[in-house]
Protein backbone atom coordinates (compact mmCIF):
# COMPACT_ATOMS: atom_id res chain seq x y z
CA UNK A 1 0.00 0.00 0.00
CA UNK A 2 1.14 3.43 -0.76
CA UNK A 3 0.88 6.38 1.50
CA UNK A 4 0.16 8.76 -1.39
CA UNK A 5 -2.37 11.50 -0.66
CA UNK A 6 -5.84 10.83 -2.02
CA UNK A 7 -7.77 13.38 -4.06
CA UNK A 8 -11.09 12.51 -2.41
CA UNK A 9 -12.11 14.92 0.32
CA UNK A 10 -12.77 13.51 3.75
CA UNK A 11 -16.27 12.05 4.25
CA UNK A 12 -17.48 14.94 6.41
CA UNK A 13 -16.76 17.55 3.77
CA UNK A 14 -18.51 15.43 1.12
CA UNK A 15 -21.58 15.24 3.36
CA UNK A 16 -21.47 18.97 4.02
CA UNK A 17 -21.18 19.69 0.29
CA UNK A 18 -24.14 17.38 -0.42
CA UNK A 19 -26.24 19.14 2.24
CA UNK A 20 -25.38 22.55 0.77
CA UNK A 21 -26.29 21.39 -2.74
CA UNK A 22 -29.57 19.95 -1.45
CA UNK A 23 -30.42 23.24 0.30
CA UNK A 24 -29.64 25.23 -2.85
CA UNK A 25 -31.80 22.90 -4.94
CA UNK A 26 -34.64 23.22 -2.43
CA UNK A 27 -34.37 27.03 -2.51
CA UNK A 28 -34.46 27.04 -6.32
CA UNK A 29 -37.49 24.75 -6.24
CA UNK A 30 -39.31 26.95 -3.74
CA UNK A 31 -38.49 30.10 -5.71
CA UNK A 32 -39.73 28.45 -8.89
CA UNK A 33 -42.90 27.37 -7.12
CA UNK A 34 -43.51 30.89 -5.80
CA UNK A 35 -43.04 32.35 -9.29
CA UNK A 36 -45.47 29.79 -10.70
CA UNK A 37 -48.00 30.57 -7.99
CA UNK A 38 -47.66 34.29 -8.76
CA UNK A 39 -48.32 33.67 -12.47
CA UNK A 40 -51.28 31.31 -12.04
CA UNK A 41 -53.32 32.64 -9.12
CA UNK A 42 -55.80 35.52 -9.29
CA UNK A 43 -54.71 38.70 -7.46
CA UNK A 44 -56.57 38.10 -4.17
CA UNK A 45 -55.16 34.57 -3.81
CA UNK A 46 -51.74 35.79 -4.92
CA UNK A 47 -51.79 38.29 -2.04
CA UNK A 48 -52.73 35.54 0.40
CA UNK A 49 -49.96 33.26 -0.92
CA UNK A 50 -47.48 36.12 -0.56
CA UNK A 51 -48.60 36.72 3.02
CA UNK A 52 -48.27 33.04 3.93
CA UNK A 53 -44.61 32.84 2.85
CA UNK A 54 -43.39 34.39 6.10
CA UNK A 55 -44.77 34.01 9.57
CA UNK A 56 -44.76 37.76 10.27
CA UNK A 57 -46.73 38.67 7.15
CA UNK A 58 -49.09 35.75 7.70
CA UNK A 59 -49.84 36.91 11.25
CA UNK A 60 -50.46 40.46 9.98
CA UNK A 61 -52.71 39.07 7.22
CA UNK A 62 -54.74 37.09 9.75
CA UNK A 63 -55.01 40.14 12.03
CA UNK A 64 -56.28 42.22 9.11
CA UNK A 65 -58.84 39.56 8.18
CA UNK A 66 -59.94 39.36 11.82
CA UNK A 67 -60.37 43.13 12.18
CA UNK A 68 -62.18 43.50 8.83
CA UNK A 69 -64.43 40.49 9.42
CA UNK A 70 -65.43 41.47 12.95
CA UNK A 71 -65.90 45.07 11.83
CA UNK A 72 -68.38 43.92 9.19
CA UNK A 73 -70.18 41.64 11.66
CA UNK A 74 -70.46 44.43 14.26
CA UNK A 75 -71.64 46.91 11.62
CA UNK A 76 -74.23 44.34 10.52
CA UNK A 77 -75.45 43.89 14.08
CA UNK A 78 -75.79 47.66 14.40
CA UNK A 79 -77.68 47.76 11.09
CA UNK A 80 -80.23 45.30 12.44
CA UNK A 81 -81.65 48.19 14.49
CA UNK A 82 -80.38 51.05 12.33
CA UNK A 83 -81.08 51.54 8.63
CA UNK A 84 -78.96 49.35 6.40
CA UNK A 85 -78.47 45.80 5.15
CA UNK A 86 -77.73 44.20 8.52
CA UNK A 87 -77.93 40.51 7.58
CA UNK A 88 -75.97 41.07 4.38
CA UNK A 89 -73.16 42.75 6.34
CA UNK A 90 -73.12 39.97 8.94
CA UNK A 91 -72.92 37.28 6.24
CA UNK A 92 -70.23 39.22 4.38
CA UNK A 93 -68.23 39.51 7.61
CA UNK A 94 -68.52 35.75 8.15
CA UNK A 95 -67.36 35.14 4.58
CA UNK A 96 -64.29 37.32 5.19
CA UNK A 97 -63.56 35.51 8.46
CA UNK A 98 -64.15 32.09 6.84
CA UNK A 99 -61.34 32.82 4.39
CA UNK A 100 -58.87 32.28 7.26
CA UNK A 101 -60.64 30.67 10.20
CA UNK A 102 -62.30 27.25 10.42
CA UNK A 103 -64.70 28.32 13.19
CA UNK A 104 -66.15 30.97 10.86
CA UNK A 105 -66.55 28.36 8.11
CA UNK A 106 -68.56 26.24 10.54
CA UNK A 107 -70.75 29.26 11.42
CA UNK A 108 -71.28 29.90 7.72
CA UNK A 109 -72.37 26.33 6.91
CA UNK A 110 -76.08 26.82 7.84
CA UNK A 111 -76.15 29.98 5.71
CA UNK A 112 -74.69 28.05 2.77
CA UNK A 113 -77.28 25.29 3.18
CA UNK A 114 -80.09 27.86 3.31
CA UNK A 115 -78.73 29.61 0.19
CA UNK A 116 -78.47 26.27 -1.62
CA UNK A 117 -82.09 25.42 -0.77
CA UNK A 118 -83.22 28.89 -1.90
CA UNK A 119 -81.29 28.54 -5.19
CA UNK A 120 -82.74 25.08 -5.80
CA UNK A 121 -86.23 26.39 -5.09
CA UNK A 122 -85.74 29.34 -7.41
CA UNK A 123 -84.61 27.04 -10.22
CA UNK A 124 -87.52 24.65 -9.76
CA UNK A 125 -89.68 25.05 -12.90
CA UNK A 126 -92.99 25.15 -10.99
CA UNK A 127 -91.75 27.76 -8.53
CA UNK A 128 -90.19 29.73 -11.35
CA UNK A 129 -93.47 29.78 -13.32
CA UNK A 130 -95.34 30.86 -10.18
CA UNK A 131 -92.84 33.66 -9.51
CA UNK A 132 -93.08 34.85 -13.12
CA UNK A 133 -96.89 34.82 -12.93
CA UNK A 134 -96.87 36.83 -9.67
CA UNK A 135 -94.42 39.32 -11.21
CA UNK A 136 -96.58 39.67 -14.33
CA UNK A 137 -99.69 40.31 -12.22
CA UNK A 138 -97.86 42.95 -10.14
CA UNK A 139 -96.57 44.68 -13.29
CA UNK A 140 -100.09 44.74 -14.77
CA UNK A 141 -101.50 46.16 -11.52
CA UNK A 142 -98.74 48.81 -11.45
CA UNK A 143 -99.38 49.80 -15.07
CA UNK A 144 -103.14 49.98 -14.43
CA UNK A 145 -102.54 52.22 -11.40
CA UNK A 146 -100.25 54.45 -13.47
CA UNK A 147 -102.82 54.65 -16.28
CA UNK A 148 -105.56 55.56 -13.78
CA UNK A 149 -103.36 58.28 -12.27
CA UNK A 150 -102.49 59.78 -15.64
CA UNK A 151 -106.14 59.75 -16.79
CA UNK A 152 -107.36 61.25 -13.51
CA UNK A 153 -104.65 63.85 -12.78
CA UNK A 154 -102.57 64.11 -15.93
CA UNK A 155 -98.77 64.04 -15.94
CA UNK A 156 -98.44 66.19 -12.83
CA UNK A 157 -97.09 65.15 -9.46
CA UNK A 158 -99.04 67.79 -7.55
CA UNK A 159 -101.54 65.33 -5.93
CA UNK A 160 -98.62 63.29 -4.60
CA UNK A 161 -96.80 66.40 -3.38
CA UNK A 162 -99.97 67.56 -1.62
CA UNK A 163 -99.77 64.45 0.57
CA UNK A 164 -96.54 65.68 2.18
CA UNK A 165 -97.06 67.80 5.28
CA UNK A 166 -94.51 70.47 4.32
Amino acid sequence: MSDAPRDDPPPESRLERFEEEAEEAAERLVEGFEETVDRVLPPHLRARAWAQRRRSTHVMWQAGVLVLGFGLVLAGIAMLVLPGPGWAAIILGLIVLASEYAWARRLLDPVRRWAKRAADAALDPRVRRRNLAITAVLVVIGLAALAWYVVTFGWTLQPVLDLWPW
